[in-house]
């Protein structure tokens, strides 16, 4: 699946990958589990949403976050789906509910 030019698509992908990173790095705050999934469900299609950072300092999670996220908007939002990996984190997006 391939979208092109839908500017609410990327709103939503916009909105769950920023939560996304809201709670995760208050989980890494509090050196708790620091994953975390977001679902988006109010158009169709669907977006669903996970993050994950390695055990390190709450900042350097917030950065490598940051950094997935902008990548996944400068190239990605119009594909149905991506994921950004590195040593310290994981952001991923989807149209299908691999969350469940």
């Amino acid at each position: 699946m391939y979208f092109k030019g839908d500017h609410d698509l990327k709103a939503q992908i916009k909105i769950v990958l920023q939560n996304l990173l809201e709670k995760t790095n208050y989980a890494a705050s509090k050196e708790s589990d620091i994953r975390s999934t977001f679902e988006y469900p109010s158009y169709d299609p669907h977006v669903y949403g996970s993050a994950f950072c390695q055990r390190s300092k709450p900042e350097d999670c917030a950065q490598c976050l940051r950094t997935a996220k902008k990548m996944l908007l400068r190239g990605c939002y119009h594909n149905s789906g991506a994921e950004f990996y590195s040593e310290l984190c994981f952001l991923r997006f989807e149209f299908y509910n691999f969350i469940s």
